[in-house]
């Protein structure tokens, strides 16, 4: 009988990382709608008055590393990306989870080797003051997504080893903070 209160700590511990994972997801988005309004603002201030915003290629470069970064683990619980499961489907029960745990100890190995090099990337950058050639803007702040980027996918990852062991001890208990995919064929349009 799966013990009750270690399945609402794993609840929680899931919905803590969620919000963590949404509110960097809305960062990224909100520089998505930023980013389209400067673009948009710069060819109409080109074509119109022959006038571009100074800079737009610069920042545009700068936010695409912060879109693409922090919203890799809000993606990756939502099963939003793209993943190669065909064989991971023909399995069920604690083989499916045993495939599942090593696939996501790979991806933490990964991440974990990377993490470091960020880290120290942005502290360069912060320490140096490093700026672009356009119009001289700071790169910190885009440097620093990447690893507060890659921390939130690293804990999202750690939990889920955790609810892999779980479930392969015992693949009757629920799949809390699993990533599952959509069936396909549930998408199309009749």
């Amino acid at each position: 009988m799966p013990d009750p209160a270690k399945k609402s700590k794993l609840q929680v511990l899931d919905q803590v990382l969620m919000k963590i994972e949404v509110s960097t997801a809305i960062i990224a988005g909100a520089i998505i709608f930023f980013l389209m309004f400067l673009v948009t603002a710069e060819v109409f201030l080109r074509r119109v008055f022959n006038n571009p915003i100074p800079g737009q290629q610069d920042i545009t470069i700068l936010s695409m590393v912060s879109f693409g970064v922090l919203c890799i683990s809000y993606c990756y619980r939502q099963a939003g990306h793209i993943r190669m499961d065909l064989l991971l489907k023909k399995f069920t029960g604690r083989i499916h989870w045993s495939l599942n745990l090593a696939v996501t100890l790979i991806a933490l190995l990964t991440v974990t080797a990377i993490w470091p090099g960020t880290w120290t990337h942005f502290l360069r950058a912060f320490q140096f003051g490093d700026s672009t050639f356009g119009i001289g803007l700071s790169t910190w702040p885009s440097k620093l997504a990447v690893p507060v980027g890659l921390g939130v996918l690293w804990l999202r990852l750690l939990l889920e080893i955790y609810v892999y062991g779980r479930l392969i001890k015992n693949p009757e208990l629920e799949p809390i903070a699993v990533p599952m995919p959509a069936d396909p064929r549930e998408k199309m349009d009749a």
